[in-house]
């Protein structure tokens, strides 16, 4: 019996995925996931090391500035 994909967590779908790496429609439902869930950013493979860098360092720079602004608030 198939397992319902559509009641399972993200990490329940993403745990069956890693141990039942033959179920291609279960692969596809988790991808699907994580395109739909807005905070995820996707980016070309063919990015440069200078441009996958300066990614990187921007993210940390406005994790840093969240944490900051949390600190002051509270």
């Amino acid at each position: 019996m198939k397992p319902d994909f559509n009641n399972m967590t993200k990490d329940e779908l993403r745990q069956y995925v890693i141990t039942h790496q033959e179920y291609k429609e279960a692969f596809y439902m988790y991808i699907d996931r994580l395109k739909s869930n807005s905070s995820n950013k996707v980016y070309s493979n063919s990015l440069s090391p200078q441009e996958i860098d300066k990614i990187v360092t921007n993210h940390l720079k406005e994790k840093q500035s969240v944490k900051d602004y949390l600190k002051r608030i509270f």
